[in-house]
């Protein structure tokens, strides 16, 4: 929410678009996401929300 999108996701187009603004430099998002490879990142989605979770330790 902090970088403007209230729905979380954080998709290579998303991640390109902070780039440029924190660093003002420009990458395609193909681009992006070969970087994000580089540095060990994959394409991650939840099965399932946890039944049970502890919000406070999430939110640290």
């Amino acid at each position: 929410m902090v970088h403007g999108w209230e729905d979380q996701h954080w998709t290579p187009a998303r991640i390109k678009t902070l780039i440029g603004r924190m660093f003002h430099v420009t990458y395609t998002v193909e681009g992006t996401w070969a970087l994000l490879k580089r540095q060990g990142w994959s394409w991650q989605q939840p099965a399932r929300r946890a039944l049970e979770s502890d919000e406070a330790a999430v939110e640290l």
